[in-house]
This record gives structure tokens, C-alpha cells and sequence, in this order.
């Protein structure tokens, strides 16, 4: 019994002094975490639409949003950059992701944080596939695309989310800007989770600029931001799998 009871002082002394060594010599994890959370609510002001988007006769409510999100003509092709940050209640983490966008076929690259100059891994999607591998690997594993959306693998939200939204739960809708881009602007509540989401979509380019997901207090756990976007036709070798070919 003596030998059992030392036994398990042994154990707890060495559990304790692992934990101590963790602390002193281990880097800080939280420390590398990345917060980025914007303040609310960034450049959200009114302005001249005469001067901004060269018309007079726009105005966005609530009651019209969703037909307007619904009528801005998106790109047929175009490039973008975004960077997606959690926040959790010890810091958060910040990942980005490239995607390619040419008519019914889309690529995404995801890499591991926003320093990271390295993908992780390559998707292609077409209407009815998706292409996946990673970064060496000569062959792509393909899958049916089912309900797979890019939006997905780029931790995008999605401004569908606004025009599929019921009207009750549209809080707010306006023209406004942010980084000095015209954006139409919309909060919507998701009433099975309590939480709201934000949305600035480009009025030009109908691609969403930034959002946010807030809990019912108002806590920000996510959000998205477009930090480049090119909308000139984009060269189909971008589209090329690893063995060469190109998605059918």
C-alpha cells in the first residue's frame, strides 16, 4: 500500500513539474494568435450616391434589400483573396484562402494562416464535381459536388444568406461604405441560433466586401474581409489538375 501511495506521488510531482516547464520554455500559443476582429461598424456612414455610384435614385431598406442583392450583376469571372478570423475567449485565429472564379468552374487554395505563402490544399469544382489534392500529390480525388460550395472551403458567408432570408428577419438594410468601396449593407438574425449576421456586398460587383456573425449578446466570433479582388477574365491554367488535365 506504501509503495502504491508513493507511486502515485511520483506521478503527480512529474505531471506537475512537466506542466511548469511547459510554462516557462514552450512558446505562448495565444500569444501567436492573430486578432484581427474589426470595430463595429467600420466606415458605416451615409453618403452622396450621386458621387459614389453615379445615381440618384437608389435607395435600400429592409423591405428591398433582397431584390437589390438579388439584380447586382456579379463577374463571370474574377479573382479574390480573403482573410477569415475566429475569436474564441482565449484570442483568436486568423486563416486565408485564394480563389479563382471562370464561368461554372471555381478553384479554391487554402492555407493555414494569413503569413503562410504555402496552400495546404487545392480545390476545383465544376457543376457536378469537385476536385481535391494536395500541394505534390500528381492525382486530384474526385467526389460528386452534392451540396460542396466554394463559398465552404473559402470560410466565405454567403449573400444568398440575405435573399433566402424570411423578411421578419432582415434587421436592418442601407447604402453605405466600407474601405471606400459602395457596399448595400444588411443585418440578418438567424432566429434557430439567436445569432446576426452582417453583410457589406460590393454594390458594383454584388461580391461580399466583409461580414460578420455576432452572438445574441453581440459578441463578434467571426469574420470575413476581401483584401484583394480582380474581376479581368482569369487564364485557364489555373484550372489544370495535377496530372495534367483539365475537370470535365
Amino acid at each position: 500500500m506504501k509503495h502504491r501511495t508513493m507511486f502515485f506521488v511520483f506521478i503527480a510531482l512529474f505531471i506537475l513539474l512537466v506542466s511548469v516547464v511547459a510554462i516557462l520554455f514552450l512558446p505562448n500559443m495565444s500569444a501567436t494568435l492573430i486578432n484581427t476582429v474589426p470595430e463595429y461598424p467600420p466606415e458605416f456612414h451615409s453618403f452622396d450616391p450621386v458621387k459614389t455610384i453615379g445615381t440618384e435614385a437608389v435607395t435600400v431598406d429592409k423591405t428591398n434589400v433582397k431584390a437589390i442583392i438579388a439584380a447586382i450583376k456579379r463577374p463571370d469571372e474574377y479573382f479574390s483573396k480573403t482573410q477569415s478570423t475566429i475569436s474564441h475567449d482565449s484570442g483568436s485565429a486568423s486563416f486565408a484562402r485564394q480563389k479563382w472564379v471562370k464561368g461554372e468552374l471555381s478553384r479554391v487554395d487554402v492555407f493555414p494562416s494569413v503569413s503562410s505563402q504555402s496552400p495546404t490544399a487545392h480545390y476545383i469544382y465544376t457543376a457536378e464535381a469537385v476536385y481535391a489534392w494536395r500541394p505534390g500529390e500528381r492525382t486530384a480525388h474526385k467526389t460528386a459536388r452534392g451540396s460542396f460550395e466554394p463559398d465552404d472551403e473559402q470560410m466565405m458567408m454567403s449573400y444568398e444568406d440575405i435573399t433566402s432570408a424570411k423578411d421578419e428577419d432582415i434587421v436592418t438594410a442601407q447604402l453605405t461604405v466600407y474601405d471606400g468601396t459602395a457596399c448595400v449593407y444588411a443585418e440578418v438574425r438567424n432566429p434557430a441560433s439567436g445569432y446576426t449576421n452582417r453583410y457589406w456586398v460590393s454594390y458594383s460587383t454584388g461580391l461580399l466586401v466583409f461580414g460578420q456573425s455576432l452572438t445574441p449578446e453581440g459578441k463578434v466570433v467571426y469574420s470575413v474581409t476581401s483584401t484583394q479582388t480582380d474581376i479581368s477574365p482569369q487564364d485557364m491554367e489555373t484550372f489544370r489538375l495535377p496530372n495534367g488535365e483539365f475537370p470535365t
